[in-house]
């Protein structure tokens, strides 16, 4: 990640910069409401998300080309994000810890997925953390992910 808001802005791709644009503008309008009603913080973010899922957020038309829709509760995940993070906060990478992601240890064809579709298909009610231990008793030499990338998977695929 990048230490400073130049370097931020320098690596960003053209979607994800609009991205960060339209989550200040959507917190700048939920901190503007707040202030002027002075609603609470969970009235303040369920009223503009209704607002702007009806298509009446007081917001550049090039928020609504980047979200169809958003919750109160995502738009809190984004005010905490900017107050840790400052403007960082709102990249979408701020705050992984890893450079690896869920598709990249489950990706189709890959060692693990093969190893974790078998273990699903002899056992469909398994949890992760039985999935977990199949893939480090056949897998050992493998990097593994951890227990909540696991939980999505097995979401995904029981879906």
């Amino acid at each position: 990640m990048p230490n400073n808001l130049a370097e931020m802005f320098a690596h960003l791709e053209d979607a994800a910069f609009e991205r960060l644009l339209a989550r200040l503008s959507l917190l700048h309008q939920y901190y503007r409401l707040r202030e002027q009603t002075g609603a609470s913080t969970r009235k303040a973010l369920e009223t503009l998300a209704q607002q702007f899922n009806n298509g009446e957020a007081p917001v550049d038309t090039r928020v609504y080309a980047v979200y169809d829709k958003v919750s109160g509760r995502t738009m809190r995940r984004w005010a905490e994000r900017l107050e840790e993070g400052g403007l960082i906060g709102l990249s979408d990478d701020y705050g992984k810890r890893s450079e690896r992601t869920y598709a990249s240890y489950f990706d189709p064809g890959s060692p693990l997925r093969k190893v974790a579709m078998h273990h699903l298909a002899d056992h469909p009610d398994c949890t992760a953390t039985e999935m977990l231990s199949v893939l480090r008793e056949q897998m050992p030499k493998a990097e593994l992910p951890d227990l909540r990338t696991v939980q999505r998977f097995l979401t995904k695929m029981r879906d």
